[in-house]
């Protein structure tokens, strides 16, 4: 895939021939939107409970062999 765009020759010459692709694009940025804090710490702490319990029942698998 490429990307690309059109730059009229009057405007590159303008810009003293300096094709820099930020010369002639816009950036355009989204603003990102996070979970607060709160949130992002209980998932956290929920993944870490889950992992504590898979690493348990693998631990009582090594036991039995």
């Amino acid at each position: 895939m490429f990307n690309s765009l059109f730059v009229p020759i009057s405007e590159i010459k303008e810009n003293g021939f300096d094709l820099s692709i930020s010369r002639y694009k816009e950036i355009e940025y989204e603003e990102v939107q996070y979970e607060k804090p709160e949130v992002i710490i209980q998932k956290i702490e929920t993944l870490e409970i889950e992992i504590q319990k898979s690493l348990e029942g693998l631990k009582k698998l090594l036991k039995n062999n």
